[in-house]
């Protein structure tokens, strides 16, 4: 018997120990560190074939090594910047945002999550602040922009919003060629902190994977509470681009500024919304006085707010503080 075969007999931890290195340079191989790839091309052209020879090549048989290294040291997830500000900072009035002026509704709102994709489009900002009272949120503002003009046909989610059957009330200004406006009001059911819709373009905004978690996550946290039902009072305006006028398919370029208002029917300190679940929608409003009372109260104050929408995405707001009239959502806003 040779001295090997008495210590693989004798030595059980040995034995662990030689199967565990042979596993570790299988794997090391085959999965080499990006660093290890990026100073040995080799190696990395290595572990590439074998994962494709056996199948486990995420990245698809048509892309390069080369590739296959460079999406290790940079993952797409690198380039989707979520951030979250102190939420003890408080705004009222008009902010700036994304190069325009964001008059918000009344009360004070407190930053929550900033968001911007430089994977699909770097070019739009979304912010999102709250607004609160005895840690029930009264209102959550989401508001989009473009920091530079993207293709037209990028903003089609952001058009159908106001076509959708389900919505209490869609009104627009009149095409002129060089602008779509349009606002609209909604409603929301929240179901275990998830927002549902069934305007199926605002529920791609709402159930966002991207951002709409990480602010819910946020909101829980911080111990905040949602009520059971929010309606959305949103307004868009989709422009040609100035920037690149006179300049060959310009005219499919555009900016865009999409503002959505969820605000709260809840009484003051209550998740407790009046009406029953089916009457928060078009069809079954009617059945519930108060239900009907809040949408029609919301679609007034929309109504009013457009106009200082509008002139903040032209930045010509006036230093004045926007009228109470026009600020004043007919949630709870302190």
């Amino acid at each position: 018997m040779s001295a090997f075969t008495r210590l693989w007999h004798r030595a059980p931890l040995w034995r662990a120990a030689l199967f565990t290195a042979g596993v570790c340079g299988i794997l090391t191989v085959m999965f080499p560190a990006p660093w290890l790839a990026s100073r040995l091309p080799a190696y990395g052209s290595l572990g590439g074939k074998i994962r494709h020879m056996i199948g486990a090549d995420s990245t698809g048989s048509d892309k390069t090594d080369n590739e296959d290294s460079s999406n290790a040291l940079h993952p797409d997830e690198d380039r989707r910047t979520v951030s979250a500000p102190p939420m003890d900072a408080q705004f009222e009035g008009t902010i700036p945002f994304a190069g325009r002026q964001l008059p918000l509704p009344a009360g004070k709102w407190h930053p929550l999550l900033n968001y911007q994709d430089d994977v699909a489009h770097g070019e739009i900002l979304t912010s999102l602040y709250v607004r609160s009272e005895q840690g029930i949120v009264t209102g959550l503002l989401i508001a989009q922009a473009t920091t530079q003009s993207l293709p037209l046909g990028d903003t089609q989610l952001v058009q159908d919003e106001c076509h959708s059957t389900f919505n209490f009330m869609s009104e627009s200004l009149p095409a002129d060629g060089a602008s779509t406006e349009c606002w609209m009001t909604s409603p929301i059911r929240v179901v275990n902190n998830v927002f549902l819709t069934s305007n199926q373009a605002l529920q791609a905004l709402i159930g966002s994977p991207l951002f709409i978690p990480p602010a819910v996550q946020r909101l829980t946290m911080m111990g905040f509470d949602l009520p059971s039902v929010l309606v959305d009072a949103a307004w868009n305006r989709i422009e040609k681009s100035k920037s690149v006028q006179g300049k060959p398919g310009s005219d499919h370029r555009v900016d865009f500024l999409s503002v959505h208002a969820l605000i709260s029917p809840a009484d003051i300190g209550s998740r407790a919304v009046p009406g029953a679940p089916e009457n928060w929608s078009r069809a079954g409003m009617s059945d519930s006085l108060a239900v009907s009372d809040f949408v029609h109260r919301t679609n007034d104050w929309l109504r009013g707010w457009t106009p200082y929408l509008r002139q903040g995405f032209a930045g010509t707001l006036p230093s004045t503080p926007t009228p109470g009239n026009a600020s004043a959502d007919p949630a709870f806003h302190g």
